[in-house]
């Protein structure tokens, strides 16, 4: 049997095609990398506007709750003068103050996405303890400026909720060490792994009140 080889003939037609097909790869790779250069600088100035926003609206929402608190302050200062059927209680005074902090309060919560965890009637419940009880403005504001779970349940939306658990194993049977599954539902998603917890051995020693008592002896002539 006869093998034929058919030569490759090199000329400037074929230099002139690898050329072109370099310098289209050099221009993908540049194009790609000036869009990655432009989706980090998209991406910094959104979180940088996004933070100075919520700056902006956490100070005005401590503004607006410093000034709530201190028109109570001044309310409380005026009670005694008051007729005793004109005193405000605690609820009715976190009724009157709140819609003065209401607007800054809801623009905050919305921003750093906690409006779902606070609803109107539960903040006012919150100002009406805090007022009891003679709190701070900062006292009341560390339930929204300090960072909470993602999700919380309020006693009207935990039948509202339903649930699916996926998992691998039976869901009859027992928990092991390592196990995980997955709780989803609508808007959430929650990996739970277990753990064993440590072994911890405690025993009870009785010590004898007597035992670590002291009697203190006065001299009788003392100088005074």
């Amino acid at each position: 049997m006869e093998s034929h080889h058919v030569p490759m003939i090199s000329g400037p037609g074929n230099n002139a095609a690898a050329g072109i097909a370099q310098s289209q790869s050099r221009a993908m790779i540049a194009a790609a990398a000036r869009r990655r250069d432009t989706s980090h600088n998209e991406l910094y100035y959104e979180e940088a506007e996004h933070e100075r926003r919520v700056r902006k609206r956490r100070a005005r929402l401590v503004v607006a709750v410093e000034e709530a608190f201190t028109h109570i302050k001044r309310m409380q200062e005026e009670e005694p003068k008051k007729a005793p059927g004109d005193v405000m209680d605690p609820r009715e005074a976190a009724q009157a103050i709140f819609p003065s902090m209401a607007r800054a309060l809801q623009k905050y919560l919305r921003t750093t996405k906690q409006q779902h965890c606070h609803s109107m009637e539960s903040i006012q419940q919150h100002l009406a303890f805090c007022i009891t009880n003679n709190m701070t403005p900062k006292a009341f504001l560390e339930s929204y400026l300090m960072p909470g779970p993602t999700l919380q349940y309020g006693k009207d939306h935990w039948l509202g909720r339903r649930w699916t658990l996926i998992s691998e194993v039976s869901v009859t049977s027992g928990l092991k060490d390592g196990s995980v599954f997955l709780l989803k539902c609508v808007d959430f998603s929650l990996v739970v792994t277990s753990k064993k917890i440590p072994y911890i051995q405690m025993s009870e020693e009785y010590i004898d009140p007597k035992s670590h008592k002291f009697v203190l002896r006065l001299q009788s002539e003392t100088s005074v």
